[in-house]
């Protein structure tokens, strides 16, 4: 849904995002939900109003004294189509403003080459997904891409943004072109650019495990080893757009050098890709996250052994960053499925073990509820949270 002709103004987004959602509003609901005064929300509804974008419900009787009225969209926003090309693996999907996952297909790992991916796979992907939901590119409100990197709602400036090392410059590029022009082109709607572990952080903290907790600090895994952190509801980015790159926290001084050029950085030899090598060698064989999954069911000591020993390492990082940020959860990426719960079961135990008592009981380990739905319900959050919804 694009804005209004003739309305504009920061007011009349912010309410328009929180509308998004479908359900209605009275005016001090909307007051409360957007922080501004009551008298502002008022003035932009009834400009909304008179744009034809936003219509009052039937009053109800709230007790004693003047009736509440609702406000509601005249039309819901269309869905989202939602792609995300990561370190370890890429997905397509799409999803309705009110967070429902019409579809989802998962497209595996992009091939690298020098002018950065090749998008074909994750297009292809895309296109399956929007048949299958029964969804014509015209129809759609946005699309949302989740890329490693900066967030492109995160630098407050140029000079904020630090040029992108060659890794970062690779996946922010598809066969020469930034990937939100190719989808752009492909789709005929609005881009934007978001990191990818910030919306499966989203996902989880807005509509998944840790709903309604104030501080979320979230775990991505599968599709490589990041984090992102959400303050009440709205991603905290930091002053470059890249607050959260857990892999890449120093774990070794004679590492090798990182696609980030710094050196010895804790993904090269923690995440599930390491995880999968170093099963392989013990195993003698190719090993793959459906087969970890299974060594879970089976009890298989080996492999249980193996994803403790990964949570816990995992946790050892958190347990400084629960002294950091004293988050009200940390919730481990739910998309390797009953690995997961094993890994969460590592990262309690070192956060037990190297947190402060204190902090370390009130910090709540959680499993993601969504996996990898996490992204697409990221990308409807950051929508409401960035009022995209509201933009021309």
């Amino acid at each position: 849904m694009s804005a209004p002709s003739g309305v504009s103004g920061s007011a009349p987004r912010a309410v328009l995002g929180r509308l998004a959602d479908g359900r209605g509003r009275t005016a001090g609901e909307l007051a409360a939900e957007t922080g501004l005064a009551r008298s502002t929300v008022v003035h932009a509804l009834n400009r909304l109003v008179a744009a034809g974008t936003v219509e009052p419900g039937a009053a109800g009787l709230r007790g004693r004294g003047r009736p509440a009225r609702t406000w509601a969209l005249t039309a819901r926003p269309g869905p989202l189509a939602v792609v995300v090309a990561a370190a370890h693996g890429s997905l397509a999907a799409v999803v309705t403003s009110e967070g429902d996952v019409l579809a989802l297909r998962d497209a595996g790992p992009m091939v690298v080459e020098v002018d950065g991916l090749r998008p074909e796979p994750v297009l292809a992907a895309l296109d399956e997904v929007l048949a299958q939901a029964g969804v014509a590119p015209a129809d759609l409100s946005m699309a949302v891409v989740g890329v490693p990197g900066q967030s492109a709602f995160g630098a407050t400036s140029a000079a904020a943004a630090p040029s992108p090392s060659g890794h970062l410059r690779r996946f922010g590029t598809w066969a020469g072109r930034p990937p939100a022009q190719v989808l752009g082109e492909r789709l005929g709607c609005a881009v934007h650019t978001e990191n990818d572990a910030n919306l499966a952080a989203l996902g989880e903290a807005v509509f998944g495990a840790a709903r309604g907790m104030p501080t979320v600090l979230h775990v991505s895994l599968a599709f490589g080893t990041g984090s992102g952190l959400v303050l009440d509801g709205r991603l905290h980015r930091g002053r470059s757009g890249l607050a959260g790159e857990i892999g890449h926290l120093h774990a070794d001084d004679d590492g090798r050098l990182c696609h980030c050029g710094a050196h010895g950085c804790f993904w090269q030899t923690q995440s599930v890709p390491a995880l999968l090598e170093a099963l392989a060698e013990a195993h003698g064989r190719p090993f793959t996250q459906p087969d970890v999954a299974r060594g879970v069911d089976d009890d298989d000591p080996d492999v249980v052994r193996a994803l403790l020993g990964f949570g816990h390492a995992l946790g050892r990082r958190l347990a400084d960053a629960i002294v950091f940020l004293d988050p009200h959860a940390v919730v481990v990426d739910g998309s390797l499925g009953p690995a997961s719960r094993v890994v969460a079961d590592g990262v309690r135990e070192a956060i037990r073990r190297y947190a402060p008592p204190t902090m370390a009981r009130g910090a709540t380990v959680l499993v993601g509820a969504f996996g990898e739905q996490a992204y697409a319900l990221g990308a409807v959050a950051l929508a409401r949270s960035e009022h995209l919804f509201a933009r021309r």
